[in-house]
């Protein structure tokens, strides 16, 4: 799991480096992070955008073939999936890109809880050595980083600004006592110099947005925040969530007026907003301000593709690419082909069950059952033989002859 978070984090804390390097406050690269990171896969939402909006525009086809093979599902399927590769639409490209939002979550979250790692560019054992050193000073921490494990860099920062002189001289000792899990230990201050404090403490002072400090978490008492407007953020992250979510909404149901209603699905939409303040009530505040610009940039990136991809455009658009998928033979897909193999099987059945050819036993009450073992071997036929008359389809005669070739390789 660390792998992978490192795998998201180190370079996107790069990334906050860099503008952070450039701009020299936090709360300002966070600002500049989002539009930076919205640029970088602006070209995804496009393409998600145009394949959305072309999907709109198929919905009257679609419903023609719902109802002419509503008693055919798989038939639908079929036809379904032939009308979007005449259009040259992938309709599952979306789901891919749904998680990228989540991706670059956990790459954040990650760079606001440890500033130090990512952005600072602190070895293990130098930050190992800071944490001693808030140990040495008050015992009674040891529960408290314990307790918020994820929040240890901004504990031992905040702790730094509070006494700056305690720590330069355990630094300046070299060896510090401290107690751990009820044992005292005593750890050599090697890894760490005595510029450490200096550049945390200068660090720690610009990890701000205004008078609001974005490494405190903010509280629901408003009096309890160091900040109104660190109350506030969490308010205003949910908010304009919500209004990006009603936003998006009317405007599939105006390009589509007859959009079925998605029912629980909606709830769960109109629900997230909600769900996204109680967790930025427990997260630092730089999370919750980022969600906050993410949803702005958002809801802005989104009015501007609805308004590029109108009506003329998009039908533009999609006789370009019918043309194209008239010019370039595509394969089908491997969904389609299953379909397809489906369908086969299916037809093959059909015919065996009217020419009486199964072989069958009695059942002792006047009736034939295929036993088990003919069974398999009928439908193990079936199955080589729709994959070979698909693969004749398509001129790819490997794949019908891989089957008997593994069976063969079995025997052996």
């Amino acid at each position: 799991m660390n792998f992978l978070i490192n795998l998201i984090a180190i370079p996107l804390g790069f990334l906050m480096k860099v503008i952070y390097n450039f701009v020299g406050n936090y709360g300002i690269s966070i600002i500049l992070f989002t539009f930076v990171t919205r640029m970088i896969l602006f070209p995804v939402s496009y393409k998600q955008q145009k394949n959305a909006a072309r999907m709109q525009l198929l919905n009257p086809k679609l419903k023609k073939l719902q109802e002419k093979y509503k008693n055919d599902p798989n038939k639908l399927q079929m036809e379904q999936f032939q009308l979007y590769q005449d259009e040259n639409i992938n309709p599952y490209s979306s789901c891919l890109t749904s998680f990228i939002p989540l991706i670059l979550l956990w790459g954040v979250l990650a760079v606001v809880y440890k500033p130090m790692t990512y952005i600072m560019d602190y070895k293990e054992d130098m930050i190992e050595d800071a944490k001693c050193i808030v140990l040495s000073l008050d015992e009674e921490e040891e529960k408290n980083l314990s307790k918020n494990s994820m929040r240890q860099e901004l504990i031992i920062m905040d702790k730094m600004i509070q006494n700056p002189e305690a720590f330069s001289a355990a630094i300046r000792d070299g060896e510090i006592t401290f107690i751990e899990k009820n044992a005292e230990k005593t750890r050599k201050l090697s890894s760490i110099d005595s510029n450490f404090v200096t550049e945390v403490t200068d660090f720690a002072e610009t990890f701000t947005l205004g008078s609001v400090k974005l490494s405190e978490t903010p509280s629901t008492n408003p009096s309890e925040n160091s900040s109104f407007f660190l109350f506030l953020i969490p308010i205003l992250s949910g908010l304009m969530q919500l209004i990006f979510t009603i936003y998006t909404q009317s405007m599939q149901k105006k390009r589509n007026p007859d959009m079925p209603s998605m029912g629980g699905m909606n709830i769960m939409l109109y629900m997230m907003p909600l769900f996204s303040v109680w967790l930025a009530f427990t997260v630092p505040a730089g999370v919750g301000f980022y969600w906050l610009c993410s949803s702005v940039f958002s809801f802005l990136q989104s009015m501007f593709l609805y308004a590029w991809f109108n009506e003329e455009r998009v039908e533009r658009i999609g006789e370009a690419e019918r043309e194209k998928a008239k010019k370039t033979k595509k394969r089908p897909s491997m969904m389609q082909r299953l379909m397809e193999q489906q369908e086969e099987m299916m037809r093959q059945q059909e015919q065996q069950g009217i020419s009486g050819n199964r072989i069958r036993y009695s059942d002792g009450d006047g009736g034939t059952k295929i036993s088990r073992a003919e069974m398999e071997e009928y439908n193990t036929a079936v199955i080589r033989e729709a994959r070979r008359r698909i693969a004749e389809k398509y001129g790819d005669t490997a794949d019908a002859d891989s089957d008997t070739d593994n069976k063969n390789n079995k025997k052996k």
